[in-house]
């Protein structure tokens, strides 16, 4: 009996299957790319239960004739090349005729098309890869596929799908991306009945951009248009410092308007704008690179975003050079505020319409500045409010993640003759007792970072960041798990807008916002009003903290995450502690070890950072000789 046998038909499909169609995002994907390369102006996409559900594609394109519509639905049937030669001159996005074949093989397919200048169309039904129905119907020009039932058949493969909201995430980030590589093209995206993006399809890319970012975005970008040689040009926007992120999810590429994944011209951004940005920080940035469809190979993989250029170095290069130039020629300068209130309320009005829906009034979204106080400050919360308001929210580079280990302070033999160290007498309790540093000698702060405090015996430098981000967090911490947070209010309230995927993991998070201390809600489209914050917490840029908040969920072992934890926000509220080179004044420097001394804390702050070491008297006699 022979051992190898022929597959047949149906677990071949099936097998494809498995490489085209991984989620509803992959099939919203395929089904897109076709309406792109039909030569569609205008797109719709709608999904009910995060495509599980439903999915339905509409375009306005040339449409297909009765039978090129039936042989569609084939393996390898495509209309986009002719012969292996064809693949190294490919102009569209797809190419490899498997999309349709693979997505009816696992869904119910429902496909309408009329062909341009036809009097009719034509619908066919195709259930699990066999076709049930072709009739002859009326119709607009172009084509509309509905996919239901995902994995119907496959029901093993329906259990590895994730919730609806996350799909729905996928999609809307998909969605988004192939939204910035088509600002030719409008394309509407309706999720649920709720309309999401709906791009105008004027060829601007930056009005795309608006689509999916807002148009709070547009004083943060920097334009490319750059042709560094006669047969390549690369066109697009960077953003400003401020716009960094904590990881790669807002770096968005295409090559020749296909969108890719590639760690290579990623690597050349950074490089290019690595004095320009944050330590483990990324740039943002949306760019289209054309060149001649023979220097690079899109034929890697079957979901066609990886790619192999003909010359890596030189594409790496002249991107790089690019960027910079384009960074050099516009310095970014930070503003004390994070935006000036009159050119906020400015660009606000010109939103009014888009938020009109909900008849609720868009205002400045910053907090108003407060004087610096000139009355005695009583805690370390009011103390330092000046500094912490005024100051650009550069972190130190302790703050920038760089991992530290734990500090227990040693206690030598002259300890024995000046038991008062202030520091706990259990050997392993990593701990500040309830000692009083206003009774030390306040000596005064080193390069305006560390705060020196002198006992009888003992030197202790005192990282200003690291304590008050443990006092915060302290703080805060008692506060949730005793149900007392206090909220500031803001006035005028703060509106956020943000990407769909991001709204997603907002609102199903906002009960844990809610539980430290953000007065927040949805304010229509993709937009949150935050109407108060912690009253611990003084904050002037709170979009920030809310990108390196939704920036978690891709921040372990690279998997997606839709849940914020309260420690996560408590931690990520934190940082906004005063900062290293943050100069304090006596006042506010007596307040903050006066808090430290009240409480029983960590020697670490909530990332694991040391918050203070010691140099005692014997050390230091011994380091000038005077002792041997």
């Amino acid at each position: 009996m022979p051992v190898i046998r022929k597959l047949d038909n149906y677990t071949i499909n099936q097998i494809a299957a498995g490489e085209v169609v991984e989620r509803p995002a992959s099939i919203v994907k395929e089904l897109m790319e076709n309406s792109i390369d039909a030569d569609a102006t205008a797109i719709t996409v709608e999904i009910e239960n995060g495509g599980i559900s439903l999915i339905r594609v509409t375009d306005n394109g040339i449409g297909m004739e009765q039978d090129d519509a039936e042989i569609s639905f084939q393996r390898h049937a495509t209309s986009k090349i002719a012969s292996a030669a064809d693949l190294n001159q490919i102009h569209t996005l797809g190419f490899r005729g498997e999309a349709l074949a693979s997505i009816a093989a696992v869904t119910q397919v429902e496909m309408i098309t009329r062909k341009r200048d036809s009097v009719s169309g034509c619908h066919i039904v195709n259930h699990g890869g066999k076709i049930l129905s072709i009739n002859e119907t009326g119709c607009p020009e172009g084509t509309t596929i509905l996919v239901r039932n995902l994995f119907f058949n496959t029901p093993a493969r329906l259990k590895f799908l994730r919730s609806p909201r996350s799909e729905t995430a996928a999609i809307s980030e998909m969605l988004a991306k192939l939204i910035l590589a088509n600002p030719h093209i409008s394309i509407k995206y309706i999720s649920n009945g709720k309309t999401v993006y709906h791009s105008p399809g004027n060829g601007n890319l930056l009005n795309a951009i608006f689509s999916v970012y807002g148009r709070e975005v547009n004083n943060e970008l920097i334009s490319i248009d750059a042709k560094p040689e006669n047969d390549i040009a690369i066109s697009g926007f960077i953003g400003k410092p401020s716009m960094s992120r904590t990881n790669r999810s807002h770096q968005t590429f295409f090559v020749n308007g296909r969108y890719i994944k590639s760690n290579l011209l990623s690597q050349s951004v950074e490089e290019a704008l690595k004095d320009h940005t944050m330590i483990n920080h990324f740039p943002w940035c949306v760019f289209n690179i054309r060149l001649p469809a023979n220097e690079v190979d899109v034929n890697v993989h079957p979901s066609k975003t990886e790619v192999r250029f003909r010359d890596p170095n030189r594409i790496y290069n002249l991107l790089m050079v690019s960027v910079r130039e384009a960074a050099e020629n516009k310095p970014y300068i930070p503003s004390a505020f994070s935006v000036n209130a009159k050119s906020e309320n400015e660009s606000k009005q010109g939103e009014t319409a888009e938020f009109s829906r909900e008849n609720k009034p868009v205002r400045d979204s910053r907090p108003i500045f407060q004087p610096e106080q000139t009355e005695p400050v009583n805690n370390i919360s009011s103390g330092i409010q000046s500094s912490i308001f005024i100051k650009e929210d550069y972190p130190s580079p302790l703050e920038q993640g760089e991992s530290s280990k734990s500090v227990h302070i040693k206690r030598d033999i002259q300890d024995n003759l000046f038991p008062d160290s202030g520091m706990n007498d259990e050997k392993d309790d990593n701990t500040i007792i309830a000692y009083d540093f206003m009774k030390m000698n306040i000596i005064g702060t080193a390069f305006s970072t560390y705060i020196l405090v002198e006992s009888d015996n003992r030197l202790y430098f005192i990282d200003q960041h690291a304590a008050h981000e443990r006092l915060i967090y302290e703080k805060l911490k008692e506060s949730v798990k005793n149900h007392q947070v206090l909220s500031q209010q803001l006035l005028p309230p703060y509106v956020i807008e943000v990407t769909h995927d991001e709204f997603i993991i907002m609102s199903d998070n906002i009960d844990s916002f809610k539980a430290v201390g953000f007065d927040m809600e949805p304010f229509g489209g993709k937009s949150f009003i935050i109407r108060g914050i912690p009253v611990l917490i003084k904050e002037n840029d709170i979009r920030q903290m809310f990108r390196e908040l939704l920036d978690l969920r891709n921040s372990i072992s690279g998997q997606e995450r839709l849940v914020l934890q309260e420690e996560d926000i408590i931690k990520m509220s934190c940082k906004k502690a005063v900062k290293a080179h943050d100069k304090l004044s006596q006042q506010e420097v007596r307040s903050l070890l006066q808090d430290l001394g009240q409480r029983k804390v960590p020697l670490t702050c909530p990332h694991g950072r040391p918050i203070l070491v010691s140099l005692s008297k014997y050390e230091l006699e011994k380091k000038f000789k005077r002792i041997q």
